[in-house]
């Protein structure tokens, strides 16, 4: 049985290249490791690939929210805030709407002139 990528844990990896430097991502595997690299430099990875040297580090970290910075959600999720803080966020939106000012039309009609 086959696992697919959506399946299977994301891991940290160190990608070191000659004329890149060192860059530490998060990929299913090496090669993908070697292709999240690729794109943080702007180069193809069909050409880097054989330069690169991958080192596994660990299991990838949980996100953490860019307000409150709790960990939250699953490893390498890509939303930058956690529920909690979105929920914060958007009753924020909705109250700040509600006590907006109603202000009237101050302009003057062109046939009362």
């Amino acid at each position: 049985m086959k696992r697919n990528k959506a399946d299977a844990g994301l891991w940290r990896f160190e990608v070191w290249h000659p004329e890149y430097g060192a860059r530490i991502v998060q990929g299913a595997d090496k090669a993908d490791a070697v292709k999240a690299a690729a794109v943080w430099w702007c180069a193809k990875w069909q050409t880097i690939a054989g330069d690169c040297r991958v080192t596994k580090l660990g299991t990838a970290a949980r996100p953490r929210c860019r307000r409150c910075h709790r960990e939250y959600g699953e490893a390498g999720a890509p939303a930058a805030l956690c529920p909690e803080c979105i929920a914060l966020e958007e009753r924020h939106r909705r109250d700040a709407a509600w006590y907006r000012p109603q202000r009237e039309d101050r302009r003057v009609a062109s046939d009362e002139l």
